[in-house]
């Protein structure tokens, strides 16, 4: 199953001011488009419940079943655009295009007059929220490929993912001042003119295309470019152990619409906790994560991603548990920095094992991971609904924490029978000397 083959690549081991991460240098234009791409989209996202409520008399259920269907429709797209765009020179005019079609229908929502018209615009132009930034990713992935830059390729999805962490704060801070002293709809507007502008910005950055442009496309096989003691693995199933990652990925996070929706009930009602108090627990992961993401990322180039990957698994299953025995405010403010440490693991690192398992295919791949988000949505919403009827707002968590524990078992297991594919470098190195001891006893 495995073809070992030997390349001068080394790992960068040494912290973040190592040559890793100053290889990821030259991706800060391409993070400072997704920042402004991911700004504009949460901004008009913290607006969007209150406008359908308050504007459009749209009912909580009919605001729940606008953001489903909105998933939904927003998976299929990213899955189709992400096989799409791993053609040669295809992703920046899908970038561009994206960011073009967003912005009119941010433009005609500012417009719309009653519910049905804005579930047929989230429909028919929200659909694309995701392909964006999931393309900038990709596009940052075939760089590091095109360069050789391997050793740096956690890095660069670190710096990613942390510059969407802070564009998401920024966005929903900018969409409730927008909303205080503009309104709905002057905001979407704005939104639009933003969206327009980003589409011209990256015409304008990706167009040359610089190394992805001209260099020759590699071939997309499921050949893995490994880091680890300059080894270059090539797996057979690339596609069908990303599919193992995507499922555990929504078990995951299936219980991230209950935490949304019980936590703050459980400090107001269990904990007696200050309403101030109630908001910044909410806000601490992630503010931990930017502060985690590159100490992960850090830890992933030394110890392996998988094993990285296996310890913010862990993080979840103990956040879980430990939310059904809290008793104190303090002890819930410990779990949150817990809970950062599944997100500022398991959540970035998945990303560079998703590009490693379909090499040569990033569009794909950072499609197919970044797809569990809105199957987790939906699922997420009917675990919340069972679990708080049935158990309660505080042992309703035992049932997220219990797919946790699942999507933990599955891990280990998919990791363990394919070490090198998902980075398990003590299972892998284990994997290596017994193989060495059983050629020398035949031999």
């Amino acid at each position: 199953m495995w073809e070992l083959e030997k390349t001068d690549a080394r790992p960068d081991t040494r912290g973040p001011g190592g040559p890793g991460w100053r290889a990821a240098r030259p991706y800060r234009p391409l993070a400072a488009l997704m920042l402004a791409t991911s700004m504009a989209s949460f901004a008009a996202l913290g607006a969007l419940s209150l406008f359908a409520r308050d504007e459009l008399r749209a009912s909580d259920t009919m605001v729940t079943v606008n953001f489903a269907v909105v998933a939904l429709a927003s998976m299929v797209v990213l899955l189709a655009t992400g096989r799409f765009s791993d053609r040669r020179n295809v992703r920046p005019p899908i970038i561009a295009a994206s960011l073009v079609w967003l912005g009119v229908g941010y433009a005609i929502l500012a417009s719309v007059r009653s519910y049905p018209a804005m579930l047929a615009v989230g429909i028919v132009f929200f659909c694309a929220v995701g392909v964006p930034n999931a393309q900038l990713m990709a596009y940052a992935r075939d760089l590091v490929d095109r360069r050789n830059d391997t050793a740096a390729s956690t890095a660069v999805i670190a710096l990613m993912r942390i510059v969407l962490s802070v564009g998401s704060f920024a966005g929903f801070g900018i969409g409730g001042l927008g909303l205080a002293y503009l309104g709905a709809r002057s905001l979407f507007g704005a939104v639009a003119v933003v969206c327009f502008g980003c589409a011209a910005l990256s015409w304008r950055l990706l167009r040359g295309g610089d190394d992805v442009a001209t260099a020759p496309p590699r071939p997309a096989g499921d050949e893995h470019t490994g880091d680890q003691a300059g080894v270059r693995t090539r797996a057979a199933g690339g596609p069908q152990l990303l599919l193992v990652l995507v499922v555990v990925m929504v078990l995951f996070s299936s219980g991230r619409v209950m935490q949304l929706s019980q936590l703050p009930i459980l400090m107001r009602v269990s904990l007696h906790a200050p309403l101030q108090l109630t908001g910044f627990a909410l806000a601490l992961p992630p503010l931990c994560e930017l502060v985690l993401m590159p100490a992960m990322a850090f830890a992933a180039m030394r110890w392996g991603r998988g094993t990285v990957f296996l310890v913010g698994g862990a993080a979840s299953v103990a956040y879980y548990a430990g939310l059904v025995v809290v008793t104190t405010p303090g002890q819930l403010m410990l779990l949150q920095v817990v809970y950062a440490v599944f997100g500022a693991a398991t959540v970035m690192v998945g990303i560079d094992l998703a590009q490693r398992l379909m090499a040569g295919r990033a569009g794909a791949a950072t499609s197919m991971y970044l797809s569990h988000e809105n199957v987790a949505t939906v699922n997420g919403s009917v675990v919340a609904t069972l679990s708080v009827a049935t158990l309660g707002h505080r042992l309703g968590f035992l049932v997220p924490g219990t797919l946790c524990l699942v999507a933990l078992a599955l891990a280990a297991w998919a990791f363990i029978r394919h070490p090198q594919a998902f980075d398990l470098r003590l299972t892998s190195a284990v994997a290596c000397r017994s193989g060495e001891r059983g050629r020398r006893t035949r031999a």
